[in-house]
């Protein structure tokens, strides 16, 4: 029984790594993109721009919405297999979850001509918070 946890759990750090990065490769792409694509951002053109809160909160915003979408996906998959209240339940508050994360994200803000303005540093450490937890809720979901 402990070998087959041990080798779950290497299989679980492994997809949580590769969520990890799949989200950091992402966020960083679009914190490159061109400042007139996402609404007023500072800098011109294409490059890493790492000038304000913002710019930091993309790829964490994006790391997080990985995950969310990686948890997701577990818990619809045991919910198929299943059929158990819990995963539905917890398949509903992911959702809910990855539509907050969408609808704050700082991509949609400059989407909008807006942005968190002095909110951005309370943010940005609210969405590090979240993506820990986040990371160890799916390397727990998936062993």
């Amino acid at each position: 029984m402990q070998r087959t946890e041990g080798g779950g759990g290497g299989r679980a750090a492994v997809w949580v790594l590769l969520v990890l990065v799949a989200g950091l490769l992402i966020g960083l792409l679009l914190s490159a993109l061109p400042a007139s694509s996402v609404g007023p951002r500072p800098g011109h053109g294409w490059g890493f721009r790492f000038e304000t809160h913002e710019d930091v909160d993309v790829i964490l915003s994006t790391v997080g919405i990985a995950l969310l979408v990686a948890l997701l996906a577990v818990y619809v998959r045991t919910y198929s297999q299943t059929g158990a209240r819990f995963a539905l339940g917890l398949t509903v508050v992911l959702f809910a979850l990855l539509l907050q994360s969408l609808l704050t994200s700082p991509l949609v803000y400059g989407a909008l001509g807006t942005t968190a303005a002095a909110l951005g540093p309370f943010l940005m450490f609210a969405d590090v918070f979240k993506v820990a937890a986040l990371t160890v809720f799916l390397y727990l979901s998936l062993q």
